[in-house]
Parts: structure tokens; C-alpha cells; sequence
């Protein structure tokens, strides 16, 4: 193995590392909240009665959360899930909200506004690295690609029907809309995010999850049956968000033109669908990094750009 493929075979493990952090954290931040429901109902005593693994996690948080300072202040700063959380006193929200409720109360909310300055920030910099860092659906539907060549390898081909690109910005334009003409928030009953994180909740609560799992299923089903990565590649207004403010971002994968051999064995790894001999610059590009690793000319690269270039 090459310095180039270990470096690569590194970035991938961070990224896998990050995905489980944020997956941990979103399940930690419900715990408290379910924890703070205790505490504040003062039935503390009841996390006993508690059974399974559940009783097991909360019992760890009542010892974590019984060792702070201030109890109430601790809860009170770390809360919430992906959508919206409270980390450390820090409020952060996903961009998508923010344009949701703009839309849907006609008002600008200071302290939603700086709520995303961080990803946004970080977006600007960066590129889509929610998407495939960050984001719980891109691993499930990272998950669902692999079972379409489990199939694959079975002698079951699924087919691999194409969609547009533009179907995720339309859905964004048209979700906008929509909440600002009958104020009501569409996005977070389907943006994967968001609805993942109602799944956490549910199961972490004890409540019913039957809808929002058969919307997570229908979407997997669809793309290991019809079509890869539909919904990251083709439908998540999210995305379309962040493609929009990551645009002309500083992290770029570039192609160095003198070492590539055309192998294209790039192409496939894109978990994005692009090109990426001529589209791994683009707008598209989610920065996950997959191509550099089964790049064997060692002709992919990130490169830093200035934020004004085009």
C-alpha cells in the first residue's frame, strides 16, 4: 500500500469515526432530554423502574449528570438533536431549518440566524461535509448500496434508474414555498436528518415510530431495488442547500491532469454519481473523499482554493 492509499485509508476512517461521534452524540443529547424529563417531573427515583437498555444508559447519565456542578445548568445547555441542538451552551441549527422557519413565520429570528453561522461557516470552507460526514441518512443509504451489490454479486442486477440532479433544488424551492404560504414545516417530516433523529427519540422514549420508519424504509427500498443514492444524489432538499452554500468552497478534490491514466476506477467509488475526472470540482461534490482512496495514479487531491474563484 502507498503513503497516498494509507493517507486516503485514513481521511475514510475519520470520516467513519465522525459519523459514529455524531450518531452517539444525537442519542446522548435525547438521553438527557429524556433524563431532564425525569428530573424535572422529580421522579428521579423512577429511572430505577426503568428496564433493558434503557434503564442501563440512563442510570450511566444520572451518575454523569449527578457529578456536574449544576444539574439544571447542564441539562438545560445540552439538548436537542439534530435539527436543532443546544451543545455546551451553543445553539446549532441545520441551515434547512432556518429557512423553514423564515418561510413559514415571514420573520427573521436572530438567534436561529446565528444558530447556523457554524455550518454555514464550516460549509463555505468545506464544502457538503454534512452530508458525508455529518449526516445519519447518508450512512444508512451508504448502508443500502452495498446491499444492491450483495445482490449484485446473488446474480439479482437491480436496475439503476436515473434521476435528475435538479429534482433536489426543485424540492427545496417548492418545500420553501409551501411554508411560506400555509406556514407549515414540510421538511422536517421527510428531511432524513431531522426524521432519523424523530426515530431516535421515538425508540429512546418508548413511542410509536411506525410512520416515520416507513418513510426511512421506503426510501431504502427504493434505491437498493431502483435507484443508488436516489434520494442524497437526486432528492434531499438539504443537500441542495448545502450544494448551493458550498458552491465556491476553499476544499476542492482536484484532478492533476499529468498523472491520471483514465483508469476510471474513480467513477464508481463516488458515492455522489458524478464524473469525477470533470465533475469532482463541481457543485455536486460532497467532499467524502471515496474517489482519492481508489485513485491508483495518485492524480486526485484536495486542494485549497480561494473563495472568490469560480
Amino acid at each position: 500500500m502507498s503513503s497516498y492509499q494509507f493517507r486516503h485509508r485514513v481521511i475514510q476512517a475519520l470520516r467513519r469515526l465522525t459519523q459514529f461521534a455524531v450518531v452517539v452524540l444525537v442519542f446522548g443529547l435525547i438521553f438527557l432530554g429524556l433524563y431532564h424529563h425525569y428530573h424535572a417531573s422529580r421522579t428521579l427515583d423512577d429511572i430505577a423502574s426503568v428496564k433493558g437498555w434503557r434503564g442501563v444508559v440512563l442510570s450511566l447519565v444520572d451518575d454523569g449528570v449527578s457529578a456536574t456542578d449544576d444539574p439544571e445548568t447542564f441539562l438545560e445547555r445540552n439538548n436537542g438533536n439534530l435539527w436543532s441542538m443546544r451543545v455546551a451552551g451553543v445553539e446549532i441549527a441545520d441551515p434547512l431549518a432556518f429557512v423553514e422557519a423564515t418561510a413559514a413565520t415571514r420573520r427573521l429570528h436572530a438567534p436561529l440566524l446565528l444558530s447556523i453561522l457554524l455550518p454555514v461557516l464550516l460549509t463555505v470552507l468545506l464544502g457538503r461535509v454534512f452530508c458525508s460526514w455529518i449526516c445519519p441518512g447518508y450512512v444508512l443509504f451508504e448502508i443500502a448500496g452495498k446491499l444492491r451489490k450483495l445482490l449484485a454479486r446473488a446474480g439479482v442486477e437491480p436496475p439503476a434508474v436515473p434521476f435528475s440532479f435538479t429534482n433536489k433544488y426543485l424540492l427545496l424551492a417548492a418545500g420553501t414555498l409551501v411554508a411560506l404560504v400555509t406556514a407549515l414545516p414540510i421538511f422536517s417530516m421527510f428531511y432524513p436528518p431531522a426524521l432519523l433523529s424523530r426515530v431516535a427519540h421515538a425508540v429512546i422514549f418508548g413511542s410509536a415510530l411506525t410512520g416515520m420508519l416507513t418513510i426511512v424504509c421506503a426510501i431504502v427500498a427504493f434505491e437498493v431495488t431502483v435507484s443508488p443514492r436516489w434520494w442524497c444524489r437526486t432528492m434531499c432538499p438539504g443537500g441542495a442547500l448545502y450544494a448551493l452554500l458550498g458552491a465556491r468552497r476553499v476544499l476542492r478534490v482536484e484532478l492533476l491532469q499529468d498523472a491520471c491514466s483514465n483508469c476510471g476506477l474513480c467513477h464508481p467509488a463516488c458515492e455522489a454519481g458524478l464524473n469525477v475526472l470533470k465533475e469532482s470540482g463541481g457543485i455536486e461534490c460532497d467532499n467524502c473523499a471515496a474517489c482519492l482512496r481508489h485513485c491508483p495514479d495518485k492524480a486526485l487531491a484536495f486542494k485549497l482554493r480561494a473563495v472568490s474563484s469560480a
